[in-house]
């Protein structure tokens, strides 16, 4: 039997207005921004550098008051060494939440390779002072000195952040990005083979 016209009248009016059920539903620059996002991450997780900054570019102008898309927009810019694109990625997700513990390590690192040492190292410490039980600030220091040529407090460093986490792999350290620059230096690289042997 065929519901009447009535019928289907009354369940219209039963149900949610218009105004209601719209209201459920997330914004066009909400959904586009979080599958834009999504696609980054999903991009940079496949080594698809110019991909995930498109995306990233996308995600972070559809929502500039979001973290996660100012993070992948910093991540996908640091993948291909635009640095200036990577600082100011970062400073925006700073402006958001400036305690954010990747923004403050992405700052760090950022201003490492663009030569701002004061800079990474403000960063690094005001990331080891709201959290000194993570070993990534003590890394990031490490790496600041032994890239000026101060080996001896960067293995300092490193020997803390091993105290943090025995279980903290430094056998790989110079196969990481911003240490590869340091496998020809003999003296740091003994430092570190010594630091290991301990």
């Amino acid at each position: 039997m065929k519901p009447t016209t009535a019928a289907l009248l009354a369940l219209l009016l039963a149900g949610p207005t218009p105004a209601e059920a719209t209201r459920l539903l997330p914004s066009w620059a909400e959904y586009h921004g979080v599958r834009e996002t999504a696609l980054a991450w999903r991009a940079l997780a496949e080594d698809r550098l110019d991909d995930a900054s498109a995306h990233a570019f996308e995600a972070s102008n559809l929502l500039p008051d979001r973290t996660d898309s100012w993070l992948v927009a910093a991540r996908a810019a640091i993948g291909q060494a635009r640095w200036d694109d990577a600082r100011a990625a970062v400073e925006a997700l700073r402006r958001i939440d400036s305690e954010h513990v990747d923004g403050l390590e992405l700052l760090g690192r950022v201003a490492i390779e663009q030569g701002d040492a004061d800079a990474a190292r403000q960063a690094f410490e005001a990331l080891r002072g709201m959290h000194p039980a993570l070993p990534a600030p003590l890394l990031g220091l490490a790496l600041v000195e032994a890239r000026l040529g101060d080996r001896d407090a960067a293995i300092r460093h490193l020997a803390a952040a091993r105290e943090l986490d025995p279980t903290l792999e430094l056998a790989g350290l110079l196969l990481e990005p911003g240490w590869a620059d340091l496998r020809d230096d003999e003296t740091f690289v003994e430092a570190l083979n010594g630091l290991l042997r301990e």
